[in-house]
């Protein structure tokens, strides 16, 4: 029988799925197993060996589940269960992969912390919140999140984005509230389709879906200008433009047309959008990212490139490995950016994984000369 349960490999047996906050604590606990008596076994095993009280523990779903037809359990098979997960702030981890070898059912049990049981439990008759932004705890650096700060305003801004900040990946981080959308907004004979299950994180169920407020991205490289209009996709059905979409939320354009944005802005301004001769309400904060001011918004935020202390810093954190002033110096200013930081951090764990007797420090070194190229050939 497997001893090491908490180091993450290939399994056959059993394999435990735990959802975890921020801060490392265990929330929920879901084991998969041959049988009900390994799957007590192991969540047993489990609890003791992370330094669990079972007494905080709850079983809140037990029994056999059809898994015909499939050849693994994974966190990637398992998308609802992280989507859930990512919904109350949780993290979705394993221990492994549990290789299926043909089996038609497996057991399984799902246990909740009672604190976490209880925080679904209050969840469950929600209601419409208010949209905010909880910028504090981005792990950012300070200056960033002061300038960020004006976003609190949702007010339409323009972000020049020298840092190549991931600004959609932060703000679906930082956005908290909950809006009610309508799956098909009826006006006369006109049906509009709001609801689009690829932009929109369902909180709850309904005649109208609760969703996280949403971040919907349009970029003008390979986006089309017809997102903004009202596409027919069945009989007397139209899926709705893209602002309508971002109901409540933020809608950003990445380096759009000034032509389309002043058309977004005028909509604004009369708070309505006329569509195949109906009058819609609209109502989203509208964010320009680009490297250009030309925009006109009232807000404007700049982001700068990264200092080289923060380089450094978020670099280390995304490594795990020291790094030098010398290798900082390396990188020119205007490539001191974010996406800078995740190209080096990819290639990093490429190389890791093909020359697992490297030290650290000179794939950290090798990765650099291959993003710099030729002009770094003699480090």
């Amino acid at each position: 029988m497997e001893t090491d349960l908490l180091t993450p490999k290939e399994r056959y047996s059993g394999v435990v799925f735990i959802g975890v906050r921020k801060n490392g604590e265990v929330e929920l606990i879901k084991v998969y197993a041959e049988n009900e008596e390994l799957a007590k076994d192991i969540l047993e095993r489990f609890l003791y060996e992370k330094g669990i009280h079972p007494a905080d523990f709850v079983v809140v779903d037990k029994g056999y589940e059809n898994v015909e037809g499939k050849e693994i359990i994974s966190t990637r098979t398992e998308s609802e269960l992280s989507s859930f997960l990512g919904r109350l702030g949780l993290r979705l981890l394993s221990n492994g992969i549990l290789y299926l070898q043909g089996k038609k059912e497996i057991y399984q049990i799902t246990s909740l912390s009672k604190d976490l049981l209880k925080e679904i439990k209050a969840k469950e008759n929600l209601k419409e919140e208010p949209v905010r932004l909880e910028l504090k705890n981005l792990n950012l650096p300070p200056r960033f999140i002061e300038k960020l700060r004006a976003l609190e305003l949702m007010e339409d801004t323009l972000v020049i984005n020298h840092a190549e900040l991931p600004l959609s990946e932060v703000l679906k981080e930082a956005i908290k509230g909950a809006v009610k959308i309508p799956e098909v907004l009826e006006l006369g004979s006109l049906k509009l389709r709001l609801f689009d299950s690829e932009l929109h994180e369902v909180i709850k169920r309904g005649k109208e879906p609760l969703i996280k407020p949403p971040v919907v991205v349009w970029d003008s490289y390979v986006d089309s200008l017809e997102d903004f209009e009202a596409g027919e996709i069945g009989d007397k059905i139209y899926r709705a433009p893209l602002f309508l979409k971002a109901h409540k939320g933020f809608l950003i354009l990445r380096e759009p047309p000034e032509e389309l944005v002043e058309k977004l802005i005028r909509i604004k301004e009369k708070g309505s959008a006329k569509i195949k001769g109906f009058k819609v309400s609209v109502e989203f904060t509208l964010i320009v990212e680009s490297k250009n001011e030309k925009y006109d918004l009232p807000v404007k935020i700049r982001l700068p490139y990264l200092s080289q202390e923060e380089f450094k810093e978020l670099l280390e954190e995304k490594t795990g490995v020291k790094v030098s002033d010398e290798v900082v110096e390396k990188i020119p200013e205007e490539k001191r950016t974010f996406k800078t930081l995740s190209t080096l951090s990819k290639l990093f764990k490429r190389l890791k994984e093909k020359k697992l007797n490297a030290r650290p420090e000179e794939l950290l070194n090798e990765a650099l000369v291959l993003f710099l190229g030729e002009e770094n050939e003699g480090h």
